[in-house]
């Protein structure tokens, strides 16, 4: 039998008042320990609550629902609060503020007593879970007497830590699931990436990116804990101020400090290299573990060489990327200069002196993104030969004293961005699931929500 789909949980909350029917929620808990794996499992909570004078509440929400039982306590990151003496419960599966998403049983009861349609069956599909208590926006404390087991979930192979696969990894694990990341590479974020220059902080992927998804923006600063800032000077295209108005975004401390941020919590193997993921007896097997779904966020062709699929699906743009230090101060006239026609070679150039903290003092540090039609004519030439040549256009363009000179690097990247539309792939094998910008455009704000949706539609597949 597999793990049960739909989870039910109990919140005890005490006010400066004891419950007064703190014995009835013990054992309206221990009804809902004992519940059917049924498709009618909603309509489960009546018998729960039969006799014990509590009036039952349901609903259906996404992100943070509540069931609790004092009037003095806020619902925690839901809409509604119950008065004292009755106790909610929500008709699908949600997580819990303060114990993740959980089922609180009556104490003494053992693991071998959670029954599963008046039988044993749901032995070893529990697990015991650390009842510390998260940080929550209600008031009150959590009630110390309730014992707490999750429900088993499904093994799930997340392949790449960029931000669309950590996301999505981040939901499903808040949801009970036993989640892996692998990641071939040793850093995480993606096309997030930082790198130290010199003494210098320098973003080598995401430029900045932009919040105009409110849900995503509260995840964002919620994740970024204060490192989020605000680019203040202008891009301009052809000496004009290109999108007034727009808020800019960018971290502190780097931009790839998103996908450590992110991949806090999670089981992470970096330097990782997946190879064909073969099907066996309904599974899928990587390096010989067995996984009931695998999600990638790789780019698409890698994604469908992995599992034989056709790659042209999707297309991507390379990008030649060359950092330029220059013994010089930096003249805040404007962040960046942009060609969006892709007709100059020098497709993007930005001053990381915009980013405040990022450059030491006395030296002005260039990241130069060429355009996709240069990039792709010097993706395979010697790495020395197109960044002696942007960094001779760029001292060209912008009037740049060679003397002054400093340190200079350069980065390719394969598939910086994607160019044609896919949108959903048809045919997709049972348990296999893409996100990231093998669906979406390649903006930061896409492949975020991606990650999100494609949690949500593992999850949904269960009920």
């Amino acid at each position: 039998m597999g793990a049960v789909s739909t989870e039910l949980g109990i919140d005890f909350f005490q006010s400066a008042d004891e419950i007064e029917n703190f014995p009835a929620l013990h054992r309206a808990a221990s009804s809902l320990a004992e519940v059917s794996a049924a498709s009618e499992r909603a309509g489960i909570v009546d018998e729960a609550f039969m006799g014990l004078g509590l009036e039952k509440r349901t609903g259906t929400v996404s992100g943070f629902g509540k069931m609790f039982s004092t009037g003095s306590t806020e619902a925690m990151g839901g809409e509604q609060g119950f008065p004292a003496g009755q106790l909610g419960s929500f008709s699908r599966k949600f997580e819990l503020a303060t114990f993740r998403s959980t089922k609180a049983v009556a104490p003494g009861r053992s693991l071998g007593e959670i029954r599963v349609n008046g039988t044993d069956a749901g032995k070893g599909l529990f697990q015991e879970k650390d009842p510390r208590v998260r940080a929550s926006w209600g008031k009150g404390r959590a009630g110390s007497s309730a014992r707490l087991w999750q429900e088993e979930g499904m093994q799930i192979a997340v392949i790449g830590a960029g931000i669309s696969g950590l996301v999505c990894a981040r939901r499903l694990v808040t949801e009970g699931h036993q989640v892996v990341v692998l990641e071939k590479s040793r850093s995480l974020g993606g096309r997030c990436a930082t790198r130290k220059f010199g003494d210098h902080v320098v973003d080598t992927g995401v430029q900045y990116f932009t919040l105009r998804d409110a849900e995503i923006r509260k995840e964002v600063e919620e994740v970024a804990r204060g490192h989020l800032r605000k680019l203040e000077k202008s891009i301009l295209v052809k000496g004009e101020i290109y999108r007034p108005g727009e808020e800019r975004f960018y971290l502190a401390p780097g931009n790839n400090r998103l996908g450590t941020f992110l991949a806090e919590g999670l089981e992470v193997r970096k330097e990782t290299e997946v190879g064909t993921v073969p099907r066996i007896n309904g599974k899928w097997s990587i390096a010989g573990v067995e996984y009931d779904a695998v999600v990638s966020s790789a780019p698409w062709p890698q994604t469908a060489g992995l599992f034989g699929l056709r790659k042209t699906m999707t297309t991507y743009e390379p990008n030649l990327t060359v950092l330029l230090e220059y013994k010089t101060s930096w003249d805040e006239s404007a962040y960046a200069k942009m060609d969006p026609g892709g007709m100059d070679s020098l497709g993007w150039v930005a001053c990381e002196n915009a980013k405040t903290g990022r450059i030491q003092e006395g030296r002005a540090v260039y990241v130069i993104q060429a355009s996709a039609e240069y990039s792709r004519e010097n993706l395979e030439k010697k790495p020395e030969d197109w960044i002696g040549d942007l960094q001779l256009q760029f001292e060209k363009a912008w009037g740049m004293d060679p003397i002054r000179r400093g340190a200079v690097f350069g980065h390719r990247w394969r598939y910086a961005r994607r160019e044609s539309k896919m949108g959903e792939p048809d045919g997709l094998p049972e348990g296999l699931y893409v996100c990231g910008d093998s669906l979406v455009d390649s903006r930061l704000e896409s492949v975020w929500k991606s990650g999100n949706d494609t949690a949500r539609k593992i999850l949904n597949s269960r009920i």
